[in-house]
């Protein structure tokens, strides 16, 4: 074979393995999806009467999130921030996707959605269709739709931002090239990250005690203490009901865990009107700099409507030991524990 015809084939491999490894990180089928509109049945921040947001002719920013979810909270404040520097040049549209019960009540996700002062509009997705539907396993989940409806970046969880913002920059951009631009600022990485306990669940569907018993379902049983709880898990001490989604306190009890995180929350709510809980680190009050924007000088916190409650909030280093929460007035449900590992 001839020298040159050898040369020609090895130009060929090469080009075909790029093309396909280009591929493989850039992935075509979901570059061309094209989507002209999303539709809902219920939506906040939204014209009465509409049910839906025209995607084509337009550059657009879908964030779906969960207002019991930590990464949620935190990439909600930077989509706010897009939304205020790009103006009326980007729009931004919200899914809403539950993972519990009550966060299918849109009053619930309106209270969120106040507190947070979300003004762009919000679909609820609580049947997961959409969801489903972009294919996406976890939430938060960005994407960005280009004027034309398709489907061109996407990014689960947060960080990354500044390729999340590059994108949207150019997508901007190639929908209209005379378009100024405010300038591209890239922030300084000062935080760190450690690592941390993963999200545990107090319900029968997904929760795991190490109580020899287990979580047993649909009754009020008296848990022992346990002397030792090992790294990452959850001990009961005194009366609970495990349901499918959360355990209910029956009079005086202890919810115990060991975890190492920057911030623990609680996903809670009183069983009545209000509910409190004394809270303890290797047991001892939580020094000042630790605590959590709901835990009050006392170590307590005071549990009302359902949502996401910050106990423990180190801004430098992980915490770490065992956190004990007590039912010191009425009686409560908590469905999960949510941690983060990363400083500020």
């Amino acid at each position: 074979m001839k020298r040159s015809t050898l040369m020609a084939i090895s130009v060929i491999v090469f080009l075909t393995v790029l093309i396909v490894a280009v591929k493989m990180i850039f992935p075509g089928s979901k570059k061309e999806t094209i989507r002209a509109v999303l539709a809902g049945k219920e939506w906040l921040n939204m014209e009465y009467g509409a049910d839906r947001v025209e995607l084509k002719g337009k550059t657009t920013l879908i964030v779906f999130w969960n207002y019991t979810n930590i990464s949620s909270k935190k990439i909600l404040k930077k989509v706010e921030g897009w939304k205020e520097k790009y103006g009326a040049s980007l729009q931004v549209v919200g899914v809403h996707t539950p993972e519990f019960a009550f966060e299918k009540d849109a009053k619930n996700i309106k209270k969120s959605v106040e507190e947070s002062k979300i003004k762009y509009s919000i679909v609820l997705d609580n049947s997961a269709e959409l969801k489903e539907s972009f294919k996406n396993e976890s939430v938060p989940f960005l994407y960005i739709i280009n004027k034309e409806g398709k489907l061109i970046y996407s990014h689960g969880g947060d960080g990354d931002y500044e390729i999340s913002e590059a994108a949207i920059r150019e997508a901007l951009t190639k929908a209209n090239s005379s378009l100024k631009l405010p300038e591209f600022i890239k922030n300084p990485i000062t935080g760190l990250c450690f690592s941390m306990t993963p999200d545990l669940y107090l319900g029968v569907s997904k929760g795991v005690i190490v109580n020899k018993e287990g979580l047993v379902s649909d009754k009020t049983h008296n848990y022992k203490m346990i002397k030792e709880i090992p790294e990452d898990s959850i001990a009961l001490n005194g009366k609970f009901r495990a349901a499918k989604e959360y355990l209910e306190s029956d009079g005086p009890g202890g919810v115990s865990l060991n975890f190492t995180a920057t911030e623990v929350n609680i996903v809670a709510e009183a069983n009545n009107d209000e509910a409190a809980l004394e809270i303890l680190l290797n047991g001892r009050s939580i020094n000042r700099e630790s605590r959590g924007k709901n835990l009050d000088d006392k170590n307590q916190i005071k549990l009302k409507g359902p949502g996401l409650y910050q106990i423990i909030k180190n801004k430098t280093k992980p915490e770490k030991g065992i956190l004990t929460l007590k039912c010191i007035k009425g009686d409560f449900k908590v469905y999960a524990f949510r941690f983060y590992g990363c400083s500020e």
